[in-house]
């Protein structure tokens, strides 16, 4: 129990915290729309990468060894090839600021990936205790 609870505050809370101070920079006009579109989209799109990652960690977990890194690293192909058309995409139609989008979809993404390997860890720990 305990742990679920840590997942929920790192996969959940920070973000939407970080989110939350982007929207009352903007409201406050501190940022201009296109920065906070920036911001935005970033984030959008790293925790569309965690969720994808996280249903498919969730579908593989009772399943064979052979069947769960089949889903997994499928899931990653999968995801890989998501975040490059949507960055692209962004990049390409919607007016952003590059600079900040990049960083932003990439910070966002190393933190997903880093709560993803902790929960993986934790699945290990708890399937070796079983």
């Amino acid at each position: 129990m305990q742990k679920s609870k840590f997942f929920i505050l790192f996969s959940l809370i920070l973000p939407l915290t970080v989110f939350f101070a982007v929207c009352v920079l903007f409201a406050s006009g501190q940022l201009d729309f296109s920065l906070f579109k920036s911001f935005s989209i970033g984030i959008f799109i790293a925790a569309l990468n965690f969720l994808i990652g996280f249903i498919a960690i969730k579908k593989g977990l009772n399943k064979p060894n052979k069947s769960f890194l089949i889903i997994v690293f499928g899931a990653v192909i999968l995801r890989f090839f998501l975040v490059f058309v949507l960055i692209i995409l962004t990049l390409s139609f919607l007016y952003v600021r590059m600079n900040s989008f990049i960083f932003t979809t990439f910070t966002f993404y190393f933190y997903y990936l880093i709560v993803e390997i902790l929960l993986l860890k934790n699945q290990k720990i708890l399937i070796k205790n079983e």
